[in-house]
Formats: C-alpha cells, sequence, structure tokens
C-alpha cells in the first residue's frame, strides 16, 4: 500500500526488551518524507537503541517499521536502504579520504569510473576536495565527520541516521557542523533521523522532536509545539536553557479574578481556561510553570504586555551572556530565573520588580505532571 509523503517513516508500537527489561516501550513516530527527526532525552532513554532498530543492528521484541508503506523490520541492514553516520566516525585509519569514502561502493562491485565520480561529487559537496589523498590521522574531528558523512551519501539513500554525531567535537566545532547539517539537509532533502542529548541541536535541526524517558515517548511535534507546549513537567523540564521556572501553587477565585498563589505572593492569570476554572473550584493545587524570557524587569517598558503580573522579587545571582543578562531570584518560596535586558545592570542583593507574562503561563497536573490546556 503506498503511503502518502505524510508518513514516510512508520516507527509502529516498537518495543524493545534486553534480558526481560524494557528499554523501549511501545514507541509510535511518524515521519514526512525529507523530514529532519530527531530523537532526545537523558542517557538511557533508548534513543540510541531506537535508532540502532532502525538500521537493523537490534531486532524489534514487537511492532513494525515501515519506509514508504514498506515494512523493512525483517530486512538486513544492507537491504534497508539506509546509511548511517556514527559518533566515533569509524574510518579506516590505513585507507585515504578517497577510500574511505568510496569502501562501501568497491564492495558492492560498483565500477571504478563511478566511484570516482561519485566521490568527487561528495567531496565537492562537503567541501573536502582538498583532503581526498590524505590519511584519517591527518584531518581534524571535523573533517574526519564531513568524511563520514561523505561515506553515507555516496549511498544516496532513503534516509540518514544519525548517532551523536557532533558529540566528539569541541563547542565551537560543533556551531559549525550542526549549520553544515542543516544546509545539507535542505540541500538533499533525505529524510534523517537524529540522534543526540543536546536540545539546542535538537530545536535548531528538527522539523520534528520526539522526546523520550524510560523508553517510553514523552512528546512528538515540531519544535515549537515541544518549547512552548509542553506535554509534562519532564519535557518542560528537560527542554529550554535555562529550565523553566516551576512552582507549585493554589488556584483561587477572586473578585478581580483568578489568581495563583504561593507562599505570600500570587499572580493574576491572563484570561485562564474553562480547565483552570474547573481547577480553581474542584482541584486548585497546580504546578505552575514560565519560562525566563517571560519574566522580565518591570524597568524595561518595551517588554510590558497586557498579560503582565508583577512580584517584588530580591536578585541572588546575576549571569552576563553577552546579548542577554540571566538573574536568579529568591524570596522564600519564589524562586525564580528571569531573561533581561543588559542596559539596566542588575545587582546582587538588589529589590527588582519582575514582570511575568502571564499569557505565556504554563499548568501542570501536581501528581501526573500532564499538562493542563
Amino acid at each position: 500500500m503506498n503511503k502518502t509523503s505524510e508518513h514516510f517513516l512508520e516507527i509502529d508500537a516498537l518495543s524493545k526488551q534486553f534480558a526481560g527489561v524494557d528499554a523501549l516501550k511501545n514507541v509510535s513516530i511518524d515521519v514526512e518524507e525529507g523530514g529532519f527527526l530527531v530523537l532526545i532525552g537523558p542517557s538511557g532513554c533508548g534513543k540510541s537503541t531506537l535508532l540502532n532498530m532502525l538500521a537493523g543492528f537490534e531486532p524489534a521484541t514487537s511492532g513494525d517499521i515501515r519506509i514508504a508503506g514498506r515494512s523493512i523490520a525483517e530486512l538486513h541492514p544492507s537491504k534497508r536502504d539506509i546509511a548511517m553516520v556514527f559518533q566515533s566516525y569509524a574510518l579506516y585509519p590505513n585507507m585515504t579520504v578517497a577510500g574511505n569514502i568510496g569502501f562501501g561502493m568497491e564492495t558492492r562491485g560498483v565500477p571504478k569510473a563511478e566511484r570516482l565520480k561519485k566521490i568527487d561529487e561528495v567531496a565537492a559537496i562537503l567541501q573536502i576536495e582538498p583532503l581526498l589523498k590524505r590519511k584519517p590521522a591527518q584531518l581534524s574531528g571535523g573533517q574526519r565527520q564531513r568524511v563520514a558523512m561523505g561515506r553515507a551519501l555516496v549511498r544516496d539513500p532513503q534516509a540518514f541516521l544519525f548517532d551523536e554525531p557532533l558529540s566528539n567535537l569541541d563547542a565551537r566545532l560543533r556551531v559549525d557542523m550542526r549549520a553544515e547539517i542543516k544546509k545539507l539537509h535542505a540541500r538533499l532533502g533525505t529524510t534523517i533521523v537524529y540522534v543526540t542529548h543536546d536540545q539546542i541541536e535538537a530545536m535548531t535541526l528538527a522539523t520534528k522532536i520526539a522526546v523520550l524517558k524510560h523508553g517510553e515517548v514523552q512528546q512528538v511535534g515540531t519544535p515549537d509545539d515541544i518549547y512552548h507546549r509542553p506535554a509534562n513537567t519532564f519535557v518542560a523540564d528537560f527542554m529550554g536553557s535555562p529550565a523553566m521556572n516551576r512552582v507549585t501553587g493554589h488556584l483561587r477565585q477572586t473578585d478581580n479574578g483568578l489568581k495563583l498563589s504561593f507562599g505570600d505572593y500570587s499572580l493574576n492569570l491572563f484570561e485562564p481556561s474553562a480547565a483552570l476554572q474547573e481547577r480553581a473550584r474542584n482541584q486548585p493545587i497546580i504546578d505552575f510553570g514560565i519560562r525566563a524570557e517571560n519574566i522580565n524587569d518591570s524597568r524595561d517598558d518595551a517588554m510590558t504586555t497586557p498579560g503582565t503580573s508583577t512580584l517584588p522579587l530580591t536578585i541572588e545571582l546575576v549571569e552576563p551572556t553577552g546579548s542577554d543578562t540571566f538573574i536568579g531570584t529568591r524570596d522564600g518560596d519564589a524562586h525564580f530565573t528571569a531573561r533581561v535586558a543588559n542596559h539596566l545592570h542588575p545587582r546582587t542583593g538588589e529589590s527588582i520588580k519582575l514582570n511575568f507574562d502571564m499569557s505565556k503561563a504554563h499548568f501542570f497536573d501536581t501528581e501526573s505532571g500532564v499538562r493542563v490546556e
């Protein structure tokens, strides 16, 4: 049965057990043709296991994997038309760059003239033409990663799998290579599944992100969905730097509308939903979350919005980052990180009034952690 491009790669109820322990539990994710799926989560969450199952290195305990409507779950890795780029580069040290890139074609019996043409084409795409005669030991980490990508590119597969390809690079090189991978995807339009523990990589590269925890999918969505509408407190805490501010509070109805109270403080809610109104009547204890960029210094008039509520707090920590400054505040039960403009020059120990943009507030059930709309 032919599938539309909406469901080019289908991971359908995939589970994996090792010695009776669940590594993956009923994972279902769809990727559009030409999409860029990023699998992210803490160490041991199952993201690399899932990638290895897509590649065919690990058999599934149950479930299916389909590409363009055809099941590949029982196919040998060599028959899946998928190319993988490893974290370790896995280059042959005794071969030249050209030899490494062309080795797979040589083992498949591709004629030499065709191999050389393909190697030249891929070297041009990756801008590594001057390196073709060098050995891996003569290359930098970034150059080795390009060679590893080149080896995958010459196969012209239906999908690429990347297993934390930038984790061995220093910070500046990671930024550069991230941009190269994004441009490469835009140029080739091939479907990519990419494993990382780096949320910046996930947010900048993905068309779709799947957040995993203990082998289970917590949320699948666009970077915008994941960041601005996290499905639960785990996703809210894991995605974003600094982490989302969260505090447990009490919803109550007043003559002036719905308020959230915690300790000696309260915030006015902006256009509360019917679900929050209902919670205030029957289940008023709730987790409140707000991102640092949605809390601002009240002296910065440009950041004041109609949904603003203000709290007086004391600055405990000041962290300049260049373009912005993050401040940490703590007064009793009120502990928040805010992003403020550099020109305001906040100082440790200073009292400050912070505006909370309550139109950007998040609410979660205190027991399940599930988002309350």
